[in-house]
Parts: structure tokens; C-alpha cells; sequence
């Protein structure tokens, strides 16, 4: 706020020699700068959240191709459904999640194969190891949402796979996190990436579990998971408070 005041000194001098009107039409101006300035930085100062479900650390590590890769269409599936539920327990509170991530661990060169997916989220009763065998209807929550609708072809990032989607509260309080899946148009003999999985060896709680419509294993295994969510930092929001209060005082002048 000072070094924004000073600059304005600055050039008022600079035109003092002019009549008043002038001064304060360029005062207004340079407010105008600043509010453009401040509310710019305000999209671009964001720092991403990201907390990741499944550490290889405590848990033994796998690797899984579906449901995004190369198995449904292996297995001469052209389509396929995957769910898979995460633990409040995980969650150390509320987040927005605004972008899924998954890790490849192999294969990473290779595009997503052609196809298209939908990812639902929504919050379950259902808890680990209890979504399996079930119509999948049965586990989804309540308050359902369509979070991204993917097109195939897709190419990792950093050897992630991150999606972007229409911005999920999701509160731990109120149950555990239900992931949903739905891959329909599968070509048949394409592969990808390999992504982290995780398979529980008894030594505690898994944090997650599976549950598909082909194949086997889905009690104590998953995809490790990022949730990442954007937040403004502090130094962000003050200069969004400084532009818009800018703005508000040269349109004061200018009346």
C-alpha cells in the first residue's frame, strides 16, 4: 500500500503544472493500472493443493493400466465401469477439488487410448472394501456431480495424468469419497501408461479399494490419487483488495 501511494505522488508532481482537471484525470488512470495489475495477480498467484491418497512409502506399490489404458480393451471390452472409494480418514478436512491426478509408472510415452470418459464424484456410505460385488448405482451418493468428460488421446504431463474439472466440495465429515468411472468406446488393441497402484499386505488399513465391471482383484487395491486444490495466497489477496478499492476510488474521481 505505501509503495502504491508513493508511485502516485510521484507522478501527480510531475503534472502539477497543469491544470487540476488534468491531475486528476491521471491520477485516475494510474488507479486503473493498478486495479488491472492487482486483479491479473490474482489469477495468476494461485498455489495448488495437492494431497496425495496412497503412500508408497507405507503401502507396497503396484501398477494398474485400467481404467484408463490398456486393459478394458485387452480383456475385448469396448466399454468398462471402475469405482473406486477413498477413506475420510485419509482427508485431514474440507477440500475443492479442482484436479484429479493420477502417476504412470511405465509406458509413459504412450497417449491415453481412444475413448471416452466420464469421472463422477460424490460422497458414500459405502466404505473401504465394501463397494465390490454391488450394482454400482448402489454406492453412488446422493449428491452425484459429472466432474470431467474426457476424449482419448490424452498425453501425461510430468508423467501425470491430470484432470481438470467443475470444482468439487468434498467434506470428510459427511462420509467417504466415491470415484466413478465410465469408459465407452474402447478400441481394441491399444495400450498406455501404467499408473501407481497400490496392495495391501496386511499390515494396517488400506486408505482404498476398487471395484470393476472385468477382471479380479478389487478388496485392498487402488490407484494412488492426487486432489488438488487451488487456493489464492494471502499476498494474492491483498492485492486484489488493493485493485478493486483503486478501482472504486477512480471511478469516485471521474464522477
Amino acid at each position: 500500500m505505501a509503495s502504491a501511494r508513493r508511485t502516485d505522488q510521484i507522478l501527480t508532481v510531475a503534472v502539477r503544472a497543469a491544470p487540476g482537471r488534468t491531475e486528476v484525470r491521471f491520477r485516475s488512470c494510474i488507479l486503473s493500472l493498478l486495479a488491472c495489475v492487482a486483479s491479473f495477480g490474482a489469477y495468476t498467484n494461485a498455489s495448488a493443493v495437492e494431497l496425495v491418497i496412497g503412500d508408497p512409502k507405507v503401502y507396497h506399490i503396484g501398477q494398474n493400466a485400467f481404467p484408463f489404458s490398456a486393459l478394458p480393451a485387452y480383456y475385448g471390452h469396448p466399454s468398462t465401469r471402475y469405482q473406486q472409494v477413498y477413506a475420510a480418514s485419509a482427508f485431514g478436512g474440507p477440500i475443492d477439488i479442482h484436479e484429479l491426478v493420477f502417476y504412470a509408472t511405465s509406458n509413459t510415452q504412450a497417449p491415453i487410448p481412444g475413448s471416452t470418459m466420464q469421472l463422477f464424484l460424490s460422497v458414500t456410505d459405502r466404505g473401504v472394501n465394501e463397494i465390490s460385488y454391488r450394482p454400482f448405482d448402489d454406492n453412488l451418493g446422493a449428491d452425484t456431480r459429472l466432474f470431467a468428460t474426457l476424449g482419448g488421446g490424452l498425453s501425461l504431463r510430468n508423467a501425470e495424468l491430470v484432470i481438470g474439472g467443475v470444482p468439487f466440495h468434498y467434506d470428510p465429515a459427511m462420509g467417504n469419497l466415491l470415484l466413478d468411472v465410465r469408459v465407452s468406446g474402447v478400441s481394441p488393441g491399444q495400450s498406455g501408461p501404467f499408473f501407481a497402484a497400490l496392495t495391501g499386505d496386511g499390515s494396517g488399513p488400506m486408505p482404498f479399494s476398487r471395484w470393476h465391471d472385468f477382471g479380479i482383484g478389487f478388496d485392498n487395491r487402488g490407484l494412488v490419487t492426487g486432489f488438488r486444490d487451488n487456493v489464492a495466497e494471502p499476498g494474492t489477496l491483498a492485492l486484489l483488495g488493493l485493485g478493486l478499492a483503486g478501482l472504486v476510488l477512480s471511478r469516485r474521481r471521474r464522477a
